[in-house]
């Protein structure tokens, strides 16, 4: 019916979007398989939202993404943007993520936030910068 709202199937991603994905393949490259991603609780009250999780033999690892453009501070930098409020909905969103799959109970969690820089003046790649337990309160 409105089928004009819809998205084309080939619409260009938003920055955030290539900025996750870019997050992602970085992961990849450490060593992690990527089990999930824009992870939210799908019953009841919308808890939060986890951009992707990642996994190894020891860890699993909930990713807060943040891209920006690098000089364009209009909103901080995206380790800025990870605020007392934002943390706290990671936080609930994780512990909700782990209380509903008990198959990782033996792995170590940790939430990292992964910074995306992506230079517009020159149309380079994105660069990540991953604050390792970045978000902690594991009471």
């Amino acid at each position: 019916m409105l089928d004009w709202l819809k998205k084309p199937s080939g619409a260009l991603k938003t920055l955030g979007q290539r900025g996750e994905e870019f997050a992602q393949q970085d992961y990849r490259q450490r060593g992690y398989k990527i089990i999930a991603a824009n992870e939210f609780n799908k019953t009841g009250k919308r808890l939060g939202e986890i951009d992707f999780i990642a996994q190894d033999r020891q860890r699993i690892v909930f990713v807060e993404v943040k891209t920006r453009t690098a000089g364009v501070s209009r909103f901080g930098s995206g380790i800025e943007a990870v605020d007392g409020f934002k943390q706290a909905k990671i936080l609930r969103a994780v512990k909700s993520y782990l209380l509903s799959h008990p198959q990782y109970r033996g792995l170590r969690p940790s939430i990292d936030v992964c910074q995306v820089d992506y230079r517009e003046f020159d149309n380079s790649q994105f660069c990540a910068k991953i604050i390792a337990n970045g978000v902690e309160d594991w009471d």
